[in-house]
């Protein structure tokens, strides 16, 4: 039976290492190609960040969103949200090392 587990150990491990190889070859191809640029777009380095196309700050003025909750109260459960998934991934990260 630990042979057994053994084998499966190393064999999810190599197909873990052909999916990492794989994804940086992909990485490395789109890089070397220019994939995803817009020519009539060139702003450098921040090509493919959604702020650099021309009009985006009317998408994100906040003249389109109201709401009845005030800005703090948004932004306090968006932290308590964060301190929630944190707790969470440390406490299933602990629960695995037993």
């Amino acid at each position: 039976m630990e042979q057994k587990r053994n084998l499966i150990s190393k064999i999810v491990h190599i197909v873990k290492g052909i999916a990492a190889l794989a994804l940086l070859g992909s990485v490395a191809y789109i890089m070397f190609h220019h994939l995803g640029l817009a020519d009539s777009l060139d702003f450098g380095a921040g090509a493919y960040y959604y702020a650099d196309i021309p009009g985006f700050e009317k998408l994100v003025d906040g003249s389109h969103y109201t709401s009845e909750t005030p800005m703090w109260v948004l932004i306090v459960l968006f932290l308590i949200w964060g301190a929630a998934m944190y707790w969470l991934w440390t406490w299933m990260e602990h629960d695995k090392k037993k």
